[in-house]
């Protein structure tokens, strides 16, 4: 096999095996305005891609929920509460709002904050309750209990969805190597299909047309698993 043809397989093989696995996974919206500005696309798709060769712990929310249930049922106040709540957790998933608590600024304000961070969206719901409660007076304790089992119940459902989305992962990484799969046999057996495919017009309406199906399996199957989590 020639070099440029080379080229191309190993380049149609690092493509392909790319396409074969759905996309980085979308999570509901919870609120809050998005820009649209290609820089910050363009930094999403840097961050999940470094993600997929090692990704990043995702910020131990639910742990300081917990804690900050058993600190305010123990008679702690509040700052106190969440400042003991976070210290033993690594990564630390709100440093704003420690730093707010030790200021003296707004708590609610700071966890919206600490809330962009990837993985930390449910700190926005206890950024409400922080806010109820500091307005209303009502008892934080009984709210963030609430929201911490709404959490466990939402990590579960996400566990039995991501056992459900491997078997999609699996058919798309079978949908991707058979082509390959193909081109190799092709070639042990002396058959050159990739020559056919690009030195005559048959064999590159082929390919186009193998292409654009194969493209059109792959979008599919990213569509199946971008929906099944947006409606999670």
């Amino acid at each position: 096999m020639s070099g440029p043809a080379v080229t191309v397989a190993a380049l149609a093989a690092a493509a392909t095996v790319f396409l074969g696995w759905p996309g980085p996974p979308v999570r509901p919206r919870h609120g809050g305005r998005r820009s649209g500005s290609a820089r910050q696309l363009s930094g999403a798709s840097v961050r999940w891609a470094l993600g997929r060769i090692r990704p990043a712990p995702p910020p131990p929310v639910a742990e300081l929920l917990a804690g900050l249930v058993a600190e305010l049922r123990a008679g702690r106040p509040t700052g106190l509460a969440l400042a003991a709540a976070a210290g033993d957790l690594d990564p630390v998933p709100c440093p704003h709002a420690l730093a707010a608590c030790r200021s003296g600024a707004e708590v609610s304000a700071a966890l919206r904050r600490d809330a962009q961070a990837p993985g930390a969206h449910d700190l926005r719901a206890l950024a409400a309750c922080w806010e109820v409660a500091d307005h209303s007076g009502a008892g934080l304790a009984a709210a963030v209990s609430r929201l911490a089992e709404g959490m466990r119940a939402s990590a579960a459902i996400e566990a039995q969805l991501s056992g459900e989305v491997a078997a999609v992962r699996t058919s798309a990484g079978l949908l991707a190597a058979l082509p390959l799969l193909g081109l190799v046999i092709g070639h042990w057996v002396g058959a050159e299909p990739l020559g056919w495919l690009l030195g005559s017009g048959t064999g590159r309406v082929v390919l186009v047309v193998g292409l654009g199906l194969q493209g059109l399996g792959m979008a599919w199957l990213h569509r199946m698993v971008a929906r099944a989590r947006v409606q999670l």
